[in-house]
């Protein structure tokens, strides 16, 4: 990434950040409740038997508690991310209740523990993930970790291998992360959901050379 797309995802990030702690949490909820039915409703959501799920944080983004306690109500395989230096993984949890006694990281996100033995996601056929910012090409502006991209690059190339298709996968956003008249900065290293949803919008993936 050179430095200019670094230096304008930086300052993109600091703008978002004040902007999102500034969502009342009642807003929020009636948006997450909202996005959850757009997602539940989706065939790749309901044909779906593997799915991983982010664990939301308390403000800021789509709360994905609803989702989870649908995933298990459904009968679904639910997994979850667990973070080791710059990887990230997918973990299985088991149902609701052991979605609830999770313990909190450093980011006051759940997260199970290093030390369970979790079975880890190897057939997964959709990934819910967050972001801080999309734009109407479908663009995602992560946290700045990399991890989903990292991750997402790992899976796409063990399909290949394998000579299957990779999960897909859906961003889900409040309203306020949605950059109506802006794009995204963008390098090769970034990967675009296959859709983004809000309360109001389904963003399918494009090319940013698209009208």
């Amino acid at each position: 990434m050179n430095s200019t797309i670094r230096s304008l995802k930086t300052s993109l990030r600091k703008e978002m950040r004040k902007i999102l702690t500034e969502i009342p949490s009642e807003v929020i909820e009636r948006e997450s409740r909202a996005v959850a039915e757009k997602l539940v409703s989706l065939p790749s959501y309901l044909n779906s038997k593997n799915v991983s799920i982010y664990l939301s944080m308390t403000k800021g983004e789509i709360q994905t508690n609803f989702l989870i306690k649908d995933i298990f109500k459904r009968g679904k395989s639910c997994y979850v991310p667990r973070w080791t230096g710059e990887m990230m993984e997918m973990v299985r949890v088991i149902s609701f209740e052991d979605y609830l006694s999770l313990p909190v990281n450093k980011w006051n996100i759940p997260e199970p523990s290093h030390n369970e033995e979790r079975e880890v996601a190897s057939n997964l056929d959709l990934i819910v993930m967050p972001g801080m910012a999309f734009d109407v090409f479908g663009n995602r502006l992560g946290h700045g970790k990399g991890y989903y991209d990292r991750y997402l690059m790992k899976i796409k190339k063990i399909t290949k291998e394998e000579s299957r298709d990779p999960p897909i996968t859906v961003a889900l956003a409040l309203e306020a992360q949605i950059l109506k008249e802006r794009m995204i900065p963008t390098c090769g290293f970034d990967q675009k959901p296959d859709l983004v949803l809000s309360a109001t919008q389904i963003i399918k993936e494009k090319s940013n050379s698209e009208n």
